[in-house]
């Protein structure tokens, strides 16, 4: 009998000073006994499901930790969150929310066609048709100290996108493109490996090549969800040939830069492929 009303009477006690602004927050219980969270809380597919509710909290779990522990091992629930959100910093742990990269992102999306998507995995692994060339996180965005930092999640709900990537930025006939990314158009502009680039015939290995003093990309801004429709050759960093160039045929390119293309006009060597270098069958001569 003692160990049943210590149950009944001293951990509710104990409950309600604990995790009494946490309750304030909380949708009020549905079954009899000792509740805190609603029905669902645990349920993917329930509109009362923890992860919707923080979601709508702006993602603020401080609350949590009042009674699961800072660290969210259990503290005095005895529940820990960490059973699930088994990453590093548990449910604070960057993929509980999107992926890394996404898909999915942090509304569930998987699809090219939402902004949280686009092109994230062809940039973060290099696997589009034209380069191998990778990125990191943090080359496009503000990289957190914690979730709660004020530049993680900007006013619109969307991340911050800073471009810092080397190559986006490289420098060619000394002119140094400034990358720049426009949120509303979801376009990034200004970048090298879109087209942002100058190679002078003076000084170039084969000037037999040229029709003007420069040779050029197409500085263009592709849309972040445009797809594969903006992956062929000749569509987005470059004319086919590039401006200045000589007239070709996709097909010829091979024999000047056999070591990238193949007779067919396919692509065969792509980490030779925008990467910052003229690659000739006669060897490879950097930008300048």
């Amino acid at each position: 009998m003692r160990k049943k009303y210590f149950y009944s009477i001293f951990i509710p006690a104990i409950l309600s000073l604990s995790c009494s602004d946490l309750k304030k927050d909380l949708p009020s219980p549905t079954q009899s006994g000792i509740n805190v969270h609603e029905q669902g809380w645990t349920d993917t597919s329930s509109a009362g499901f923890h992860g919707k509710y923080i979601a709508g909290n702006n993602y603020d779990m401080r609350g949590c930790q009042q009674c699961h522990g800072l660290k969210y091992d259990g503290g005095l629930s005895g529940i820990s969150c960490l059973t699930c959100h088994s990453n590093p910093d548990g449910p604070e742990n960057c993929a509980t929310c999107h992926g890394v990269p996404p898909p999915p992102d942090r509304y569930g999306n998987t699809s090219n066609a939402a902004i949280g998507i686009g092109a994230h995995v062809i940039h973060f692994t290099g696997s589009g048709n034209s380069t191998t060339h990778s990125m990191t996180c943090s080359m496009c965005h503000f990289m957190p100290t914690s979730i709660y930092d004020p530049n993680h999640i900007n006013a619109t709900g969307r991340a911050y996108v800073v471009i810092n990537d080397p190559l986006a930025a490289m420098k060619s006939d000394n002119v140094i493109p400034v990358p720049a990314y426009n949120q509303n158009a979801v376009t990034c502009a200004n970048t090298f490996c879109h087209g942002s680039w100058r190679l002078p015939k003076a000084g170039a290995p084969d000037t037999t090549v040229y029709t003007a003093d420069v040779m050029s990309g197409t500085y263009d801004a592709p849309v972040w969800t445009g797809g594969s429709a903006q992956t062929a050759c000749g569509t987005n960093c470059h004319t086919n040939p590039p401006a200045g160039h000589k007239a070709s045929a996709l097909t010829n390119c091979y024999t000047c830069h056999g070591d990238v293309m193949d007779a067919t006009g396919k692509i065969k060597n792509k980490a030779k492929h925008m990467n910052g270098m003229i690659d000739l069958v006669s060897g490879a001569a950097p930008f300048r």
